[in-house]
């Protein structure tokens, strides 16, 4: 009895010694919803409805975050030619902070893309999931920079296309050291497209 206490104990303070799994970085880059045939940095009735469907789309597939990022919505950007608060991303993701109860920071300027990099790839967010809405032709820019940050190839990061409003970039990194040591690159979707061209009806 007292031979199987003692190679207990033993093996019990061995376990202890065993350093615990890292969890990866996963950073989730996602376009803001459909828009009006004038821009005016806004969704239209579509984007409205998908981004009402992101919640349960993000949380199956990547969980709780522990961030999310959207462009500051006082920043301007030309739709059409013309100068609008660019709105479209956080409006996008907001169904999903209120959803979670979590803030959304929008410190950035949208187009503010090193220093979002540079934000993502902080140590405190070495085991981090993060949500990202942001505007597509950006978020890939910032995605292959990210890659390369990280050690990868951002080749391997293909162009989003303007008629893709489904798309997710998907960035698993691991950490070595306090710092990306390897990514891993995945183009998931959020299988939204067919949501209905009607606003939701106040009265239901």
């Amino acid at each position: 009895m007292a031979k199987s206490l003692t190679a207990l104990v033993a093996a019990s303070a061995f376990i202890l010694l065993i350093p615990a799994a890292h969890a990866d970085q996963t950073i989730v880059f996602l376009r803001h919803g459909e828009k009006p045939p004038l821009g005016l940095g806004q969704l239209d009735c579509q984007g409205l409805n998908r981004a009402l469907a992101l919640p349960q789309v993000l949380l199956t597939k990547f969980g709780t975050p522990t961030a999310i990022y959207a462009p500051d919505p006082g920043t301007t950007a030309k739709d059409k030619g013309v100068e609008y608060n660019y709105v479209r991303p956080l409006a996008t993701i907001e169904p999903t902070a209120i959803r979670l109860g979590l803030p959304v920071n929008t410190s950035l300027g949208l187009r503010q893309i090193k220093q979002l990099e540079q934000e993502l790839l902080k140590p405190s967010y070495s085991s981090a999931t993060i949500y990202v809405a942001w505007e597509h032709n950006l978020a890939q820019q910032a995605v292959q920079h990210l890659m390369a940050a990280a050690g990868g190839n951002a080749q391997q990061v293909p162009v989003w296309a303007d008629d893709d409003y489904d798309a997710l970039y998907v960035l698993h990194v691991k950490w070595q050291s306090g710092k990306p040591a390897s990514v891993r690159f995945e183009r998931e979707a959020e299988g939204l497209n067919r949501q209905s061209a009607e606003c939701p009806d106040p009265r239901s």
